[in-house]
């Protein structure tokens, strides 16, 4: 089953790079080389830190509790990503009606999302600890 995920996850990935060299420069936002290189070296601590991640072992637990638990946290899911995927063109409508142009509506995204998962990650591990 992990191999299933592994060739979805490659699969997907050389989609996503394949659309993103697909763009003309027309359709790209204007970066400076600083933010790129963050956002690169970013990625790839990021990606080693995940490579390097073994998950514990395990426990054992009952099927019906297991499988209940995961259908509620399935469908509470949807309804949370179906939320977070709808307010994008409102927002998106919202700055273009306020005046602003594409390539700063992409930079106001682009900081949105980059601030979440830079303050996410570390809220959520301060979070499990607690």
């Amino acid at each position: 089953m992990e191999a299933f995920y592994w060739l979805l996850f490659g699969g997907l990935a050389a989609v996503v790079a394949a659309l993103e060299m697909s763009k003309t420069n027309r359709d790209r936002a204007a970066t400076s080389s600083a933010f790129n290189s963050f956002k690169n070296n970013y990625l790839l601590v990021y990606s080693l830190m995940m490579g390097a991640y073994t998950p514990p072992p395990p426990r054992p637990f009952s099927r019906s509790l297991i499988s209940s638990f995961s259908l509620t946290l399935s469908i509470s899911d949807l309804f949370r990503s179906s939320g977070d995927w709808l307010q994008g063109p409102y927002v998106y409508y919202l700055y273009s009606q306020y005046g602003y142009g594409k390539g700063d509506i992409g930079r106001l995204f682009i900081a949105g999302f980059g601030s979440s998962m830079l303050f996410g990650t570390i809220v959520g591990s301060l979070a499990d600890k607690q």
